[in-house]
């Protein structure tokens, strides 16, 4: 053991240590430096191992890494750092804790941010009433970036950071020390950004959050907080939403299904969180996965593409590698592919100069209190600060749910949230033919810069059903022989005639219905297709980003889930149409034609508990 810590505290081998998911071993991993800009280009080895489970590279991804998806981001030309292995191992953890000297750890430079707490709740506030509030996503995470610099530092001291952490906080998925001789990442990542193992795909999205900053003298003290925050409203929406935003990854990712687990609570030091589990199997290349899954919604916002535009908008510096991912990759004793990826948050990272750097943030929605979530992002920053300077903040408490195992109330609390959820995403998908004709549906999504659509093609394709996704701006109506068109949701304004995406919508939406070419419009899709038949288009006094609401749909009684800002009005009599209004708003939800369909709802979301039955017999409906 000594003879390791004398090797890497010489500070010219890269080297990984990580521990995973409070284990009591340490994974330690070295081998030769290397950096690249593209995935692609990250080392691969191929073929069976001599024996177990053999770890090729780790690598840690920069943010602006999204630009290969063709999204938006600040790029300071951070590039892809990795770790070729060629030495593994398991350490005990206790042995190896042990074995390394307590360093004093002080700042030279104090802790100070890019925006002070009263300009990080301005922009909290400006994207909620300007971004979210013009329909241009149900929530977004814009980080504070914090600096300082640690005097005399060293990868002793580096090891020392490590081991605070070990010893102080618990219940992350990841702790982990990344050195490759010029700078240090060191973090505690609560959350599985993708893992795949043996063909079976793992994400874990996580959201809402319950502090730990109060004594809680008695368990029905602690009982009676955490019940209130499992009830709370604005807390359930959010993590709706990233489950959501994930299972777009999954449905593109899991050609094979898969299914939710969950909710789950995870409690760490100084944080509580509510989470679910998301699994699903596919035959992908584990690269191409991890390509596709850049990057989780909880440290993004949704959707992820116009997300990315909005984090540009507000954000003056690049994100680094902060709410980006690292890579695990390895390969089993048969050869298959391994990835284990965490998310890059609650992560310092150091140079060797002492020269630390870090970004925390909250998830803004529809109902963020700017207040709340700048004391929620505070809070972050404490618990991160806490690992590097042990003495500067108050002790880690102690676990609290331990003392409400098995507790009745607790657990039917967790269950009831599922019960008026989508019944599709919770078991393993079946296809289920319609018969409606002797040859095989096909049918044509339009993508309108939101992931939205891989959850309908999904369902679709579970129906038996061909289907292709092509973007508005590449839609060629005159090329479209499918049996059927869908113009899907998006982010934007639809009164906005001057921008390119809803002009172009316009044209497309009114070509359809003048052709009577059976078609679906969803959400965005749904306003498009009103404005051109004459209905106006108002924006809604408050948003309905990430909600559940009880609608008559042509008759029939659907709890359905709404990602919109912006809402038609019903009108008077239209001959041969039907509308499904909200009375009290006089709110068009859907509207129906003997050539065309319209949700403002999502039937594809978790949030629609039949919606796969819906999307069946609208189907059907159109093509009969």
């Amino acid at each position: 053991m000594q003879q390791l810590i004398d090797t890497i505290t010489g500070g010219t081998t890269p080297f990984c240590l990580i521990q995973k998911q409070d284990s009591e071993e340490i994974l330690f991993l070295s081998g030769e430096y290397g950096s690249c800009r593209t995935i692609k280009d990250i080392p691969r080895r191929i073929g069976s191992t001599s024996g177990g489970r053999s770890y090729d590279t780790i690598s840690v991804v920069p943010f602006c890494q999204i630009r290969e998806r063709g999204y938006r981001a600040h790029d300071d030309g951070e590039e892809i750092l990795t770790i070729r292995i060629d030495r593994q191992e398991d350490l005990d953890a206790r042995k190896f804790l042990a074995s390394l000297a307590d360093e004093e750890i002080r700042l030279s430079e104090d802790i100070s941010y890019d925006t002070s707490e009263d300009e990080y709740g301005r922009i909290i506030r400006e994207i909620v009433e300007n971004e979210i509030g013009n329909g241009e996503g149900a929530n977004f995470v814009v980080p504070r970036n914090g600096r300082g610099k640690i005097e005399d530092f060293s990868v002793r001291k580096g090891l020392a950071i490590f081991k605070s952490l070990i010893e102080n906080d618990y219940g992350t998925y990841w702790k982990f020390l990344f050195y490759d001789t010029h700078r240090f990442f060191i973090g505690s990542t609560p959350e599985r950004h993708l893992s795949v193992t043996g063909g079976r795909v793992k994400m874990n999205p996580i959201s809402g959050t319950l502090r730990k900053d109060r004594d809680w003298s008695s368990r029905k003290a602690f009982k009676a907080d955490l019940l209130k925050f499992l009830q709370d409203e604005k807390e359930i929406d959010e993590l709706f939403m990233v489950v959501d935003e994930e299972l777009k990854m999954m449905a593109r990712m899991c050609d094979r299904g898969g299914a939710i687990i969950g909710p789950l609570v995870k409690e760490m030091s100084r944080l509580i969180h509510s989470e679910y589990l998301l699994s699903g199997e596919s035959d992908k290349d584990i690269f191409e996965l991890f390509s596709i899954s850049m990057f989780a919604a909880t440290v993004v916002g949704s959707p992820v593409e116009n997300a990315c535009k909005i984090i540009q908008k507000y954000s003056t510096a690049s994100r680094r590698y902060y709410g980006s991912a690292l890579m695990l990759v390895g390969r089993e004793e048969d050869g298959r592919d391994f990835l284990d990826s965490p998310i890059t948050i609650r992560t310092a990272e150091i140079d060797r100069d002492g020269r630390l750097q870090f970004s925390v943030g909250a998830t803004l929605v529809k109902d963020s209190v700017p207040a709340k979530e700048v004391a929620e992002a505070k809070a972050k920053g404490a618990a991160l600060l806490s690992t590097i300077l042990p003495d500067s903040v108050a002790p880690a408490r102690p676990p609290e749910l331990t003392r409400l195992y098995n507790d009745d109330e607790i657990i039917e609390t967790m269950v009831q949230r599922n019960q008026n959820l989508s019944n599709f995403w919770f078991f393993r998908q079946e296809t289920r033919e319609i018969r409606t004709r002797t040859k095989k549906i096909r049918i044509t999504i339009i993508h309108n810069e939101d992931d939205f659509v891989y959850m309908l093609a999904h369902m679709f394709r579970c129906m038996d059903i061909c289907v292709s996704v092509v973007r508005f701006d590449e839609y060629d109506m005159d090329r479209d022989d499918s049996d059927l068109t869908l113009l899907g949701p998006g982010p934007g304004n639809p009164n906005e005639d001057e921008v390119e995406k809803i002009a172009i919508n316009l044209g497309i939406a009114g070509e359809l219905v003048k052709r009577r070419k059976p078609s679906l419009f969803i959400c965005l899709g749904h306003q498009i297709l009103c404005r051109s038949l004459g209905i106006e288009v108002r924006r809604k006094e408050r948003p309905l980003q990430g909600t559940q609401l009880r609608i008559n749909l042509f008759g029939h009684h659907e709890l359905v889930g709404f990602y919109n800002t912006f809402a038609p009005q019903t009108p008077g009599y239209m001959s041969g149409v039907e509308f499904a209004t909200i009375v009290e708003s006089n709110e068009l939800v859907a509207i129906r034609g003997q050539f065309f369909v319209g949700y403002q709802f999502h039937p594809e979301s978790l949030l629609t508990k039949n919606g796969f039955f819906i999307l069946q017999e609208t189907v059907s409906r159109l093509l009969s």
